[in-house]
């Protein structure tokens, strides 16, 4: 009987510290055909709406099918025809909720001030952390991985993968990202808003001076921040090598005319393998306008001392005339 209260006594104050989720998800509407698999049975059964649902449920939609899954007050994910998503396990005490993407189109509504750390939306080759307020996924399988749409409706969330980071996606901020089937590519496209994407440099060594002239090689993390906007995309391959566990990676930056923007490529954690910026520093907007000045003045400075070459070679010319006309009266005379 103790160990019943002390249970219950338990899961009441995870309830209340948590603040935004219940104990167990609650299935708030059921249309047409859906199902949930128990983490348990493994077997696809018929929801049932209005029932309590543990973390490690996942819920599918059949032909017509919608559903409404609560994870607590102002928490919702919905899901209609066609579309799935599971839910992770967690141990007693953990408060945070972890969302897995399987497939299809899920709304997901959130309160608009979420505890870092409390909920999470999850696939192979990307994690989104902290989706305070509505945000969208439509995950898509293919043949060789599979690809997802990720837009921040309201509020604000981060997004990070391997070698990737994005620290912050406002209202309306839309990308698109494809990972292979064995996570070695990764291609993000930018969509919609204009935010910093942090691309991994592997580890750099620079030397750095003290007062007294004596020098030091200092190595730590390099990141590139690139601004993800529409058009725009980013292209990070990985190599395992056949000897060691370091990872090779290159990555690639493109601008929305498909031009090649940054490249470079480093062995993780390791400062004396990475080739570092291997795209010439393009000139700056100022600097390209300021050539561009200087060359129209030069243009316009030439064409005027054009004319003025042709004025003063049409004035010779009269002079000339007017002198040949004036010895030739003199002669008649």
């Amino acid at each position: 009987m103790k160990q019943v209260v002390y249970v219950a006594a338990l899961m009441a104050a995870m309830t209340a510290s948590a603040g935004v989720f219940d104990t167990l998800m609650k299935c708030r509407r059921v249309d047409g055909v859906v199902e949930a698999k128990l983490p348990v049975s493994g077997e696809w059964k018929a929801a049932e709406e209005g029932r309590g649902y543990p973390l490690g449920t996942y819920f599918r939609c059949g032909e017509n099918g919608l559903t409404v899954i609560e994870f607590g007050k102002e928490a919702t994910a919905e899901i209609g025809a066609g579309s799935s998503f599971g839910t992770r396990s967690q141990p007693l005490g953990i408060l945070s909720r972890t969302l897995v993407l399987t497939g299809g189109e899920v709304k997901l509504n959130l309160p608009p001030t979420v505890k870092d750390g409390l909920f999470t939306v999850t696939a192979p080759g990307f994690c989104v952390k902290d989706p305070a307020g509505q945000s969208y996924y439509k995950y898509t399988l293919t043949g060789d991985g599979d690809e997802a749409l990720i837009r921040c409706v309201t509020g604000m969330m981060a997004v990070e993968g391997r070698h990737f980071t994005i620290p912050q996606m406002r209202a309306a901020d839309e990308f698109r990202i494809r990972t292979s089937h064995d996570n070695l590519e990764t291609i993000i496209y930018g969509l919609i808003g204009d935010y910093i994407v942090k691309l991994d440099r592997g580890i750099v060594s620079h030397t750095e001076f003290d007062d007294e002239g004596s020098s030091k090689v200092v190595s730590a993390p390099a990141v590139l921040d690139w601004h993800l906007s529409p058009e725009t995309r980013v292209q990070i391959n990985r190599a395992v090598p056949s000897i060691g566990e370091r990872m090779s990676v290159a990555v690639m930056t493109f601008d929305a005319a498909g031009n090649l923007k940054n490249n470079f490529a480093f062995a993780e954690g390791r400062a004396e393998v990475n080739t570092g910026e291997l795209v010439a520093k393009a000139v700056s907007d100022n600097e390209d306008a300021a050539k561009t000045a200087e060359a129209e003045t030069t243009e316009e400075i030439e064409e005027t001392a054009e004319i003025e070459e042709e004025s003063s070679s049409e004035d010779n010319n009269n002079n000339e005339s007017s002198e040949t006309e004036s010895e030739s009266s003199d002669e008649e005379e």
